[in-house]
């Protein structure tokens, strides 16, 4: 996804087409017509187990949540939250494909679940005073529970349980160490996993308590799948883990090294991992599971505030793009491949109280150099 634009790419040859962005009358965002995509940054994103529908929520007043075709790029429907709700912080898909919950960026982080296929909304309350940046629904057949992150908090929600609590607060337990959480997901058994500030992945069971916790990463644990019998986690250590995960045990299976940043999201599918960095870039590793797969670098981006330089240069051959992360990078036109990267300033101004940060805004072929 960028700015608010969902994005499909063909990793071999590089091509993209995407889903929103058509013509529309030149009014402000929240004014004018309703429209079946985003008109504001997407801020988050989920996609079903196989692959063909995507979920997008925005920022904004009233955000936007959009239900689309991952291989088409074609609307399948969309909603908006009540004013004042600022952003969607997180969103995920239902297995079964009927149920969309998201969180806003309220005071109150309140939690929506909608019925896509009636268009209806189920559910809106308050979910935490944090800001809740994670949210995952249970794999396993048949169990409509989803589990909600804030730093000092895990929440388990039952909304088809009449049985249950609606929310529920995971504990920790006194053999277990207190942290901050970073990320969530459950696997096809129930278990959720989440991953802690202190490098450890929490096991938590039905009845919301941690009954495990095994040291993964020697930093903090930034991102998080469960699928396949599979626990894959990567960490401010440039690390992903592989852990062997079925019927309550647990076993390390390798370690994959991360040439240049961190994971902030990870995938795993059919074998492949594909895992989306921290610096911008996109590095997939195919046949991940299986044998020692090399990290092939399919996308590279900037990733700090806004692109503002473009430039055409070598007769429309190369590319050419600055912005705020304090960048240009070198593109192909032709193959559509990252060619280069380079730091822009170097300067740090000696008081510290009026440090900025360094930004291009502009970009020119002139003068040469």
């Amino acid at each position: 996804m960028t700015a608010s634009l969902g994005v499909m790419m063909d990793t071999t040859s590089g091509a993209q087409r995407f889903y929103g962005g058509k013509p529309i009358k030149m009014t402000h965002r929240n004014d004018g017509e309703d429209v079946d995509f985003h008109r504001d940054d997407i801020i988050s994103m989920d996609i079903s187990a196989d692959r063909k529908t995507v979920v997008t929520g925005e920022t904004g007043q009233k955000p936007k949540v959009c239900v689309w075709n991952a291989e088409t790029g074609e609307a399948v429907m969309h909603f908006e939250l009540s004013a004042g709700s600022r952003g969607i912080s997180a969103v995920s898909l239902s297995p079964c494909g009927r149920y969309v919950a998201c969180v806003d960026l309220h005071n109150d982080h309140r939690v929506v679940v909608y019925n896509i296929q009636r268009n209806k909304q189920l559910l809106q309350m308050n979910g935490s005073t944090d800001r809740i940046f994670d949210l995952c629904w249970s794999k396993r057949p048949d169990d409509l529970r989803f589990a909600t992150g804030s730093l000092k908090q895990i929440a388990f929600w039952h909304p088809a349980d009449v049985t249950k609590r609606l929310k529920q607060p995971g504990v920790l337990g006194r053999q277990v160490a207190s942290t901050y959480f970073n990320c969530c997901a459950f696997d096809e058994e129930g278990w959720l996993y989440t991953g802690g500030e202190n490098g450890q992945i929490q096991v938590w069971a039905d009845t919301c308590q941690v009954v495990k916790a095994m040291k993964a990463h020697s930093a903090q644990i930034t991102s998080i799948e469960a699928v396949g019998g599979k626990i894959i986690s990567g960490g401010k250590d440039k690390r992903i883990a592989i852990i062997e995960a079925k019927g309550g045990n647990f076993k390390l299976e390798k370690f994959i090294d991360l040439s240049a940043s961190f994971p902030k999201s990870i995938d795993l599918f059919n074998g492949n991992l594909l895992v989306g960095l921290r610096n911008g870039s996109i590095v997939e590793f195919k046949g991940a599971i299986g044998g020692d797969a090399a990290e092939n670098n399919i996308l590279a981006s900037h990733f700090e505030g806004e692109v503002w330089g473009l430039e055409l240069i070598d007769g429309g051959a190369k590319l050419l793009t600055c912005g705020d992360d304090n960048q240009f990078k070198e593109y192909s036109t032709a193959d559509h491949s990252f060619i280069r990267a380079g730091k822009l300033s170097d300067h740090k101004p000696k008081n510290k109280a009026k440090e900025k940060t360094v930004t291009a805004s502009s970009m020119s072929i002139y003068p040469a150099n």
